[in-house]
């Protein structure tokens, strides 16, 4: 059991994009919903926590009808929505989900209209969170990246936590540019999430413990699919988790982010790295046999 009472000064930061989803069911029938990989994030990290914790979210939408849909969808998954900004010439993204026959998501973007692409043209004060998570996503579509920038640098500054998570789409942006934010953002960095294909395609020739070794300050958490997990820090292996793979896999959205969610509600709860592994798999466990990416979760077997 977690303790909660931990949570209630706990004040977390997500700062990314949400976009219109639309799950194809089969048979020419799709299920809209709305979701993005920080979002998730907060979204988890709330369901976890029982609503102790109810994350702000930083980004852009528009101020049409799908706009206010979206910022409504936010507040009852338990996403505190009052830095969400309205930028009146544009709205949100899009993307269609598909899986294949072993339930890997497949996705097809429509994001060139998104007002969170332009949110970092100036910088923004996040300043006075506990942390701020991040992730590679919210980078690549990010236009005025150095604004990005400067604005989690400002907030480490003022004493705030950083987590990051690679989570790299080739669709995205090219690896060259991965790489070069990378090197900005990780010094400032306390916990990295990044998974083995993400390693292997980025770094080919770069350990985890040769970037734990690099940045020692920072807690870096390695996933290996749904084989095992492994948690670093300068140099060091601090635990390492094998797990049970799950047979029935419906759709793999959204299962790093439960993961990485609960992970770091453990972390913010002072359970070991370990029980962290465990415990976010357990959740990404049942959300890969929901469809879509924010999908119901019995809390009795977290406990």
């Amino acid at each position: 059991m977690m303790p909660f009472e931990r949570f209630s000064m706990t004040k977390i930061l997500c700062v990314g994009e949400v976009m219109l989803e639309m799950s194809d069911m089969g048979g020419g029938l799709y299920k809209k919903s709305f979701a993005g990989d920080t979002f998730n994030v907060a979204h988890y990290l709330n369901v976890v926590t029982r609503g102790r914790i109810k994350a702000d979210y930083l980004t852009a939408v528009g101020t049409d009808a799908e706009s206010e849909a979206c910022l409504e969808f936010m507040r009852e998954k338990g996403v505190l929505t009052s830095k969400c900004q309205r930028n009146p010439n544009r709205t949100i993204g899009l993307f269609v989900l598909s899986n294949d026959e072993k339930g890997e998501k497949q996705y097809g973007y429509w994001r060139g209209q998104s007002a969170a692409r332009l949110l970092f043209d100036r910088p923004q004060d996040v300043s006075g969170y506990d942390l701020i998570y991040l992730s590679g996503i919210t980078a690549a579509i990010t236009e005025n990246k150095s604004n990005l920038i400067q604005s989690i640098t400002a907030a480490k500054q003022h004493g705030a936590q950083i987590a990051y998570d690679f989570n790299h789409r080739v669709r995205l942006w090219e690896p060259g540019a991965a790489r070069a934010f990378a090197e900005q953002i990780l010094p400032q960095v306390d916990i990295v999430k990044i998974s083995d294909e993400e390693l292997a395609f980025l770094y080919p020739d770069k350990s985890v413990a040769e970037f734990s070794t690099e940045y020692p300050q920072a807690e870096w958490v390695l996933t290996c699919g749904s084989e095992k997990g492994e948690v670093w820090k300068n140099g060091g292996m601090l635990a390492q988790q094998k797990f049970t793979a799950v047979t029935e896999v419906v759709d793999s959205s959204a299962a790093g982010d439960s993961f990485i969610a609960s992970y770091l509600a453990g972390k913010l709860a002072g359970a070991s790295p370990l029980d962290g592994l465990k415990r976010g798999h357990a959740i990404a466990s049942q959300v890969v046999l929901g469809k879509g990416s924010i999908v119901a979760i019995d809390l009795t077997k977290l406990d």
